[in-house]
């Protein structure tokens, strides 16, 4: 039986959200931050939704980059791809 993590595909949201949550800071702090609206914060972590500047505005604020952003991002999916394939 197929498990709903299986169908999980990672984005680049659900990495940006993770290293906010580990710096303990908050979805309207990083905006102002960034000088971002918060509701460009809240579909980059939702959907995965935003420009190129504003992922590389975000992984700045965040102490990394937008390629190190991209590089993990596709090592989680090539991690469940394996794991699922094995299952």
């Amino acid at each position: 039986m197929e498990r709903v993590t299986d169908r999980i595909e990672w984005h680049i949201g659900h990495v940006v959200r993770r290293l906010r949550m580990l710096a303990g800071v908050k979805q309207s702090a990083l905006a102002e931050q960034a000088g971002l609206a918060l509701s460009k914060i809240q579909r980059l972590e939702d959907r995965g939704s935003a420009t190129l500047e504003t992922v590389a505005t975000v992984a700045t604020v965040l102490k990394t980059s937008t390629a190190e952003l991209t590089v993990y991002t596709e090592e989680l999916n090539q991690a469940r791809n394996t794991t699922r394939k094995a299952c």
